[in-house]
């Protein structure tokens, strides 16, 4: 049977996981069947390895090896009647990252162009709202990069007619980010160094920009030429503390680090102290209110009670 075939890039990582997860949890429809092409530069890793166990008995699932900075294996290995139909793409920065993001995604775009991708969805990040977003590169690096990556795709989808198209999702600051661990502490530690008392982050649960890509992937009708901004909430840190205070019952702070190892970071990696003075001065522009009543997207409350890997 024909199948529609999806090709997650990152598949291990939080995005492509949850990506993949919600791919998995889209009810059965009269369409072709989905098949996930999993990409992973190392399938012997061993998150590739339990993500390929679990779907070893279902097929759903293929764990592809491969490398957007290198993307011509990634397509001319697959059988002549099994193309990769749509894509989810995600930039790592550097260092993570093996080249910049640029040359991670324009080799893949164009790769993916030529060989007959039908839909291809960026992951990409707000800078202001929607429309700003289109103009505004910011002074961040990693904001930069992709917003030059956005360009990219659209004048690439303006010569290549209609036989391909894309959709730019732009998520804000992850809630993910407070998860427990050191990382989650320093979080709260930077939001406390860098923002005024009534200054609000938005934030978008990494579960979401899984669901609004599946959405987009399976219905590139509806998302074809969108770019649309990503976030579930906006709080300030009092508010994020109260939050957690309420949802732990009480028993439990927000975790939160040294004020003075939050400074040293912002200070020594310059990308970052940049990005937290860009949240004080400018900041997200999404319209939550408004993309709620497309997608259902959860709060800082209910994604710590649904999605956060805190134990209350």
């Amino acid at each position: 049977m024909a199948t529609h075939n999806i090709l997650v890039v990152g598949a291990t990582g939080k995005q492509g996981g949850a990506v993949i997860k919600a791919l998995l949890a889209l009810p059965p429809t009269n369409s072709p069947p989905l098949h996930i092409l999993a990409l992973t530069r190392n399938p012997s890793s061993p998150s590739a390895q339990s993500l390929a166990a679990a779907h070893k008995e279902d097929g759903i699932l293929e764990i592809v090896q491969g490398d957007t900075a290198n993307p011509e294996p990634i397509f001319t290995s697959r059988p002549a009647d099994s193309p990769i139909h749509a894509v989810f793409l995600v930039t790592v920065p550097p260092p993570s990252g093996k080249v910049s993001e640029q040359n991670q995604a324009k080799p893949f775009i164009d790769a993916a162009v030529a060989h007959g991708v039908r839909h291809l969805v960026f992951s990409s990040v707000d800078r202001g709202g929607d429309e700003r977003s289109w103009t505004n590169s910011t002074d961040i690096g990693h904001f930069a990069a992709k917003h030059e990556i956005e360009l990219y795709l659209r004048d690439k989808a303006s010569t290549s007619g209609d036989s391909f198209t894309w959709t730019i999702l732009r998520p804000v600051a992850f809630m993910d980010n407070f998860s427990p661990g050191f990382f989650g502490s320093m979080m709260s530690a930077m939001m406390y160094a860098a923002l005024s008392r009534d200054k609000r982050l938005q934030l978008v649960s990494v579960h979401d920009i899984g669901v609004a890509a599946a959405a987009a992937l399976t219905d590139p009708t509806k998302w074809a030429g969108r770019a649309v901004g990503l976030a579930g909430d906006a709080v300030t840190l009092d508010e994020a503390r109260e939050k957690f205070r309420k949802v732990s019952g009480g028993k439990a702070e927000l975790p939160q680090t040294w004020t003075v190892l939050a400074r040293l970071l912002m200070w020594a990696v310059k990308d970052v102290g940049t990005m937290f003075e860009w949240f004080e001065k400018e900041g997200y522009g999404v319209d939550i209110e408004a993309l709620k009543r497309e997608i259902p997207m959860q709060d800082f409350e209910t994604w710590l009670r649904e999605s956060s890997q805190f134990k209350f």
